[in-house]
């Protein structure tokens, strides 16, 4: 298998894998459920008076606990257990009903149940209590202070944020994240000068990368971050990114160091093989390597699949301008569900290469490693961010923010030390090709 044809089978993956599958369960799932925004949810009440309904579907324990003052409590596990029309609650019947949950899943999945069975005119409330934090903590009406069980008025989520954290969060958004920026457009017009696979991957990602971040801008800019599709097409860059840097380290070792690849080179490696797989008929201690690599990382994976959703949402306020601080949990689904399943599929498809296929093994089998390893690498990164700093998501914006500046600013660094090496005349790519033609 070719460079190239490696480069565009990885793209091929990455795309189905790592895009179209969870986007199309977004929509059949809850993209397709009629729903409204917070905002919008309080337009209709105002409008329709008691022919609206707001419907807190939470379990009646979270209900008592803590509830919006005007909502009626119609618990998820009781709406799924209705089999007729006939069995639906009487006060619900003939009105617009505007469901509610922590994060917009059940509500989006209850909705859709009485839309579909009984033709009731039922919404979904976006990001549930998440979003409507980010609303009704600023609003004065009574009718949508939180209450608790005893009828006293209990405070939306709100942290005052130090000085310091404010001036953070500026200076992340409106200085770090548009300098890493102009040095990743500034990297892939440098990288368009090399023709190697190596560059041609870091390239690929550094693009990925740069319009995963133009997304993450305008979802902020347009939007005030709450574009579910921007922040996905945000995540998903740095998802390819990974899975392209990840390819492009592999062939950077072997072209450039290891010569695994080359059968006219001598590997690195022989030193410590003492006989090589390009000469005898011996089994080769780099590729053994990886059937301990892949399953470790398979391992790692399940790391992210056992870790627990934790809806978040409070508001603050960064120099005088009011601003809510979240993290839905649509996207923790998709960096703790969707990026595991799809990392452990991709290395074990991986692992079966190596173990299965008889002619290019290694070759085929990198580039479903370098896949899978785009979607472990982005989940492991949330995950530990989220982990670390989820009651203060100011610092979780923050890191990822350095973490970035930091990424692009490396290979600006290797570019720069290596540059003798990586630019010259004639390119790693023409020596492999003269190789190919001698053998």
């Amino acid at each position: 298998m070719t460079d190239s044809k490696g480069i565009r089978l990885a793209v091929i993956i990455m795309i189905v894998a790592g895009a179209v599958v969870p986007i199309c369960h977004y929509w059949f799932s809850i993209g397709r459920v009629p729903g409204v925004t917070p905002q919008e949810a309080w337009n209709l009440l105002q409008a329709q008076g008691h022919k609206t309904l707001l419907v807190d579907v939470r379990t009646p324990e979270s209900f008592k606990s803590t509830h919006i003052k005007c909502a009626q409590n119609w618990p998820y596990e009781e709406i799924v257990q209705v089999k007729s029309l006939a069995k639906v609650p009487e006060q619900f019947k003939g009105k617009t009903l505007l469901l509610l949950c922590d994060s917009g899943i059940r509500s989006a999945f209850a909705a859709w149940k009485l839309r579909s069975n009984f033709a009731l005119d039922a919404y979904n409330i976006r990001d549930g209590m998440q979003g409507w934090t980010a609303f009704a903590g600023w609003h004065p009406a009574p009718d949508l202070q939180l209450v608790s069980s005893s009828g006293e008025t209990v405070a939306y989520p709100y942290k005052d944020s130090p000085l310091l954290e404010q001036w953070v969060l500026v200076i992340s958004g409106f200085v770090i994240k548009p300098i890493y920026m102009l040095l990743s457009f500034l990297l892939i017009i440098i990288l368009l000068r090399l023709k190697s696979p190596d560059a041609v991957a870091l390239r690929w990602g550094q693009v990925s990368f740069l319009v995963g971040e133009w997304f993450c801008a305008l979802n902020y800019l347009l939007y005030g971050g709450a574009a579910h599709l921007f922040e996905f097409f945000h995540s998903y860059g740095m998802v390819l990114s990974f899975g392209f840097g990840t390819y492009a380290i592999l062939e950077f070792i072997d072209l450039r160091i290891v010569n695994y690849g080359d059968p006219d080179k001598r590997c690195a490696a022989l030193s410590l093989c003492r006989q090589c797989a390009k000469h005898s008929d011996v089994r080769c201690g780099l590729k053994l390597m990886f059937y301990f690599l892949i399953p470790a990382h398979i391992i790692l994976a399940f790391m992210l699949l056992l870790a627990d959703t934790y809806p978040v949402s409070y508001n603050s306020k960064i120099l005088g301008v009011a601003y809510n601080y979240s993290h839905s949990v649509f996207y923790q689904i998709f960096e703790t569900r969707y990026c595991p399943i799809f990392a452990i599929i991709l290395l074990a498809a991986s692992y079966a290469v190596l173990l299965f296929k008889k002619k290019d093994a290694v070759a085929v089998s990198k580039v479903f490693f370098a896949a899978g390893m785009g979607p472990l690498g982005f989940g492991l990164l949330r995950l530990i961010f989220f982990g670390l700093y989820r009651d203060n998501l100011v610092w979780f914006n923050f890191w990822e923010e350095i973490t970035e500046l930091l990424y692009v600013a490396g290979i600006g660094v290797v570019l720069w030390l290596f540059r003798r090496g990586l630019f010259r005349e004639k390119n790693i790519t023409d020596t492999v090709a003269e190789s190919a033609e001698t053998v």
